[in-house]
C-alpha cells in the first residue's frame, strides 16, 4: 500500500496527465490514410480463417491477411462483443502493416469523460514454432508508454497466444511470418489436438 501522500500525488496527477493526453492526442502521426471497413473485408477473413481450421491433407497453410481484412475483422468482432446498448469503447480502428510492423490504432472513448488518440506498434516472429510478439511502441494521446511496460505488454500477448493452442481442438505451428507492405503473410501447419 503506497502511504498517503503518494496516494494523494497519484490522485492529482492522474487527471492531469490523461487532460495533457486527450488535450494533445492530435499531435500522434497518422499512418496515412484510412483502411477502408467493409462486412466483405471481414467475411473473406473469416473465411480464410475457417479454411486455414479445416486445413490441407498434410495441415500446411499459407494465410494472406490484408490491412482492410484485419481492420474490417476487428471492428465488426468488437460491435459483435459489446452490448448493443453501449458505444464502442474504441472508434476509428485501423491495423496497418509496414516496415515489417504492425501498426494498431484507434480512439479510446470509453475512459470516463476524456478520449484520446492511441497507437501501437509491434512486430512478430516465429520462436519453435510459436508466435512471438514484441510491442515496440504505443502512445496514449501525447504520452509514450515506457520500455518496461512495453516489454510486460509483449509478454502478456506471447503468453496468451501460446496458452491459447491448449483450449483449442486443433493446434497451430507457425513456420513463418513476413510483414510487407499492406499485408501480412503467415505459414505453418495445423495438427490435431492441442498442445
Amino acid at each position: 500500500m503506497l502511504p498517503r501522500r503518494y496516494c494523494l500525488m497519484l490522485a492529482l496527477l492522474l487527471p492531469a496527465l490523461l487532460l495533457v493526453a486527450c488535450r494533445f492526442s492530435k499531435t500522434m502521426l497518422s499512418p496515412g490514410t484510412s483502411v477502408p471497413v467493409s462486412q466483405e473485408a471481414a467475411d473473406r477473413l473469416e473465411e480464410k480463417l475457417g479454411c486455414l481450421i479445416q486445413g490441407e491433407d498434410d495441415g500446411a497453410f499459407g494465410l494472406q491477411v490484408t490491412e482492410a481484412e484485419l481492420t474490417s475483422y476487428v471492428v465488426f468482432k468488437m460491435a459483435e462483443q459489446i452490448d448493443r446498448s453501449e458505444e464502442l469503447p474504441l472508434e476509428n480502428f485501423q491495423a496497418r502493416f509496414a516496415g515489417g510492423q504492425m501498426i494498431f490504432s484507434g480512439k479510446v472513448t470509453a475512459v470516463c469523460p476524456l478520449c484520446f488518440d492511441v497507437q501501437v506498434v509491434a512486430s512478430a516472429h516465429t520462436r519453435d514454432g510459436e508466435l512471438d510478439v514484441s510491442v515496440d511502441e504505443a502512445q496514449m494521446g501525447a504520452v509514450r508508454l515506457s520500455t518496461g511496460l512495453l516489454k510486460n505488454l509483449s509478454r502478456i500477448i506471447t503468453e496468451t497466444i501460446i496458452e491459447a493452442p491448449e483450449r483449442m481442438e486443433r493446434a497451430v505451428e507457425i513456420a513463418d511470418i513476413e510483414i510487407g507492405e499492406g499485408v501480412m503473410q503467415i505459414s505453418g501447419r495445423v495438427t490435431e489436438g492441442g498442445k
